[in-house]
């Protein structure tokens, strides 16, 4: 059959795009957690229209990183304290899951992905740069799902993870959470599965994920964390 009758790969939208490009700023910290958003100001930000930028609020509220009222307009999140617990949980399901297929099956790539980002994390947090170290912290924990090879946890994953990630930029840069604590854990579950030990990789998996939930829970009861918020637009 002829080359030119190749399959062709379906173009991305222009909301799915944007749905991308809005995810990955709550996430960054870009768009901060309880922030007002104007539809017309996100346009204007990506250079495009605001109906794509209105169809990617709502598929954003699907994933729980924005909240749309009818009468008072859309906001990132504000996390609940039971909603950060149950998605912690769903995110340890899949990370344990992954990394057990990929200590099996897919184990070099999963150590050189790791370690890479070992790496990265290590250096933001030699220069105490929070923010490049919570990237460093999604790329870490991404790669163990990648590694996994499983298509729908990746996907699951993808859909459902955003709003415990954008708590976590938002503890490590606002709230200042121990980087050398995470560091410590981050390494040892470097070294669990350098050693192929899936049993002690699962078990510092639950270990590192409760630290994050145990720093969100002090966080509401020491601090007006989200007060005045939702006074932030963008």
């Amino acid at each position: 059959m002829s080359s030119s009758l190749k399959r062709i790969d379906p173009p991305t939208s222009l909301m799915e795009v944007t749905v991308d490009r809005i995810r990955d700023a709550i996430i960054a910290g870009e768009l901060p957690l309880g922030c007002k958003l104007s539809e017309q100001r996100l346009a204007d930000m990506l250079g495009i229209s605001r109906s794509p930028v209105r169809d990617a609020l709502a598929a954003l509220q699907v994933e729980g990183l924005v909240t749309i009222s009818p009468k008072r307009g859309s906001f990132v999140f504000t996390p609940d304290l039971k909603a950060v617990d149950e998605i912690n949980e769903h995110r340890c399901i899949l990370e344990k899951a992954s990394i057990r297929k990929a200590i099996a099956n897919n184990h070099a790539a999963l150590l050189k992905n790791m370690a890479a980002a070992c790496t990265r994390m290590a250096e933001a947090a030699r220069r105490e740069d929070a923010l490049q170290y919570t990237r460093g912290d999604m790329e870490f924990h991404n790669s163990i799902i990648l590694s996994g090879g499983n298509h729908s946890i990746t996907s699951s994953y993808k859909r459902t993870i955003g709003p415990l990630m954008a708590l976590r930029t938002h503890l490590f840069t606002i709230m200042n959470e121990n980087l050398a604590r995470s560091m410590k854990e981050h390494l040892a579950l470097l070294e669990a599965c350098r050693a192929k030990d899936a049993d002690e990789a699962e078990r510092l998996v639950d270990v590192h994920a409760a630290h994050l939930v145990d720093a969100y829970r002090v966080a509401l009861s020491e601090t007006s964390l989200f007060d005045g918020l939702s006074t932030v637009t963008a």
